[in-house]
Parts: C-alpha cells; sequence; structure tokens
C-alpha cells in the first residue's frame, strides 16, 4: 500500500493535481473512454475541458496525482454526487490509473488518500458508481470498506453493449 504522500518505494508521491497535470490526466482519463468501460463517456476529452474540469472544483472536492520520477501514474477526485443542496456531504469517488501503472498499488492508494480527504472536509458519504464488468475496480472499492447498495440495470450503452452500473458506498 503506498501512503498518502509517498510510496514506499521511495519515488511515488500522491500530491493534489496542478494545472500542469492537465495532460497526464487527460491521457489517462482518455485510455478509459476509449479502451474499457471504465468511463461511460464516450468521446475522449480535451486538455481545455479538463482544464475547466479542475478549475470549478470545490475545495472540498479535490483531485489528487500519482507521480513517479516526474510522470503521472494516475488520479483520483471526489466530485458532487448531485447539484441538489441535500446531497452536499455526498461525494462520489473516482480513480483512474494509467494502464502502465496497473496492479501496483496506486489505486488504493489513491483510494485512502481520498478518503482521508474526505474526512477532513466533514463529507458523510462516499459513493462509487462502477460499471459491474470492470472487476478490479469493484474488489479495489469493497477492499476498501465500501459496501454494495444498488445495481442500475443497462443504464449506459458502449461498444455496441448494454451495461449495468453497480452502486456502492462508504459512509464516513
Amino acid at each position: 500500500m503506498i501512503p498518502a504522500g509517498s510510496s514506499g518505494r521511495g519515488t511515488m508521491q500522491i500530491r493534489s493535481a496542478t494545472a500542469e497535470d492537465v495532460p497526464a490526466i487527460t491521457r489517462i482519463y482518455n485510455q478509459a473512454v476509449t479502451d474499457t468501460t471504465a468511463s461511460f463517456d464516450l468521446e475522449p476529452q480535451t486538455n481545455e475541458q479538463r482544464v475547466r474540469w479542475l478549475t470549478a472544483r470545490a475545495v472540498h472536492h479535490p483531485v489528487f496525482v500519482a507521480e513517479e520520477k516526474g510522470r503521472i501514474a494516475g488520479w483520483g477526485s471526489l466530485s458532487p454526487y448531485s447539484d441538489r443542496a441535500a446531497y452536499d456531504a455526498t461525494a462520489e469517488i473516482s480513480v483512474y490509473i494509467d494502464r502502465d501503472y496497473h496492479r501496483r498499488g496506486l489505486g488504493a492508494a489513491m483510494g485512502e488518500r481520498l478518503v482521508a480527504e474526505a474526512r477532513v472536509h466533514g463529507l458523510h458519504v462516499l459513493v462509487a458508481r462502477v460499471c459491474t464488468e470492470n472487476d478490479a475496480s469493484l474488489r479495489l472499492f469493497r477492499r476498501m470498506g465500501f459496501a454494495d447498495c444498488g445495481r442500475m440495470h443497462e443504464v449506459g450503452r458502449k461498444f455496441g453493449r448494454w451495461l449495468d452500473v453497480a452502486i456502492l458506498e462508504l459512509p464516513l
């Protein structure tokens, strides 16, 4: 496991994302868009879209990056669950890891950092929405203590298939 801020391997660190990280964040996100069902976006994002996304965030909805030797290996964020005010203490958690860095513990480290940050900001519940065919993400969130609380059937269509989404929650 990689503690927040370092890797235990000496070179990996998790830190707040900056505008300079946007090209790497976009590249990693677009891997998920074009190659997987981890994102339900159908078109790759541009750096300009990701800059607007990054700069429009509230302090309690941070973005972190995992960096090793100057290369961004992954990122994670807390985002509003809904724009309705009653949901203000609930956030959606997202974790994306560059395919070259899978199975190194980065997803768990990023998730732990995001959970810790959610607690610092007084959030009450984290929600993860995960395509049911994304076994790695489902395992990750369940290991982190997220509990299954529902399944939405055939709510997305990508790569010519209807896709189900699992909803997991973590009360803080």
